[in-house]
């Protein structure tokens, strides 16, 4: 069958091909996409361009319209949602338990015309998760949820500590809502200030104080107990050395972002990193993890998934839409393609 796809090649050029779906396997599904938000990565990827023309969108929802032979979980007409990768189950990695390390499983990732930003899309059933009672906007939040617990369970925030999130965006405020949740003391959001929205988000998920970054720097913020314990960089390696700055002895750093060229390479006090015992631990959310309990955050309000959502589009204008998120990311969390 046919499909429209958004595809990306040089900074910004993007363009909506027509092309033909291959058959499913008995391994697949067929899903008619009614949801893709913006990520971050897409912004880079859009920002950088790609070697050749490729498909772009992967926070996926939407509806199963045909299943393989072999697909038992799901049915036709089944409210789905995708994990951008899966673990192998007959790895090493896998056989030891550390599935989390294990990139080996199917994906939906390049593997036919389309992804997210498109009509229609092809994907094996390891990464089809059903949902119900979420609205396709939210639901298209599972993945990016995902990737915020990733972040909140590799640095471990244990009650009582103090948090410091660096970075606003959609995947930092999830996080900062799930550090209230896990008992944080008190927890500091870093942003600049004319990022209104975000901060007022930031406030109503738990945030106790904001720092300005443009009116005053992490290294000479005044902060309780004189640093953090945890701190969660969702924003460019760049703000690292500042994360380090803000923590405490003992202070644990969680990061995860994505840089090219010159920016992915800091330099910081090495001494100062040791004498204060601290800890720099990458998240990188793949394989997906977390889809159920995502969920169930998701659809029991305990994240608010509509207060993320702020702009939606349709198939038509997403070129439009990405150069808006682009120019403005005071006014936009996230933004979410829906197709009727």
């Amino acid at each position: 069958m046919k499909t429209k796809a958004w595809y990306v090649k040089a900074p910004f050029d993007f363009e909506l091909r027509e092309g033909e779906l291959e058959e499913i396997g008995d391994d697949e599904v067929l899903i008619r996409v009614k949801a893709c938000g913006i990520c971050g990565t897409d912004m880079t990827t859009a920002k950088t361009g790609a070697a050749d023309w490729e498909p772009i969108g992967h926070e996926i929802s939407g509806i199963i319209v045909r299943k393989g032979a072999r697909v038992q979980h799901v049915e036709e007409g089944s409210s789905v949602t995708l994990e951008t990768s899966t673990f192998c189950r007959t790895c090493e990695w896998c056989r030891d338990g550390r599935y989390d390390l294990c990139n080996r499983g199917p994906s939906f990732w390049g593997r036919s015309f389309s992804m997210g930003f498109a009509e229609y899309i092809v994907a094996p059933k390891e990464v089809v998760v059903p949902f119900e009672g979420l609205s396709f906007a939210v639901a298209s939040l599972v993945e990016p949820l995902g990737v915020a617990v990733d972040l909140t369970e590799t640095v471990d925030i244990r009650m009582g500590d103090d948090v410091l999130v660096v970075g606003l965006g959609p995947i930092g405020l999830m996080a900062l809502r799930l550090a209230k949740l896990r008992g944080a003391r008190k927890i500091y959001a870093a942003a600049r200030s004319h990022s209104v929205k975000r901060i007022e988000t930031a406030l109503a998920f738990g945030a106790d104080e904001i720092i300005y970054t443009d009116k005053t720097p992490l290294e000479t913020y005044a902060f309780d107990r004189g640093g953090v314990d945890r701190v969660l960089v969702t924003a460019p390696p760049s703000t690292i050395p500042s994360a380090f700055k803000a923590a405490r002895t003992g202070g644990v750093i969680g990061f995860i972002g994505i840089e090219f060229g010159a920016g992915a390479n800091i330099t910081f006090d090495a001494n100062e990193f040791h004498f204060k015992k601290l800890q720099l631990r990458a998240s990188h959310a793949t394989p997906a993890l977390f889809f159920p309990k995502c969920i169930d955050l998701l659809k029991s309000g305990v994240v608010d998934g509509d207060a993320l959502v702020t702009h939606t589009f349709g198939l038509e204008r997403f070129a439009d839409s990405m150069k808006e998120l682009r120019d403005d990311r005071g006014s936009a969390i996230k933004m979410v393609m829906v197709n009727d």
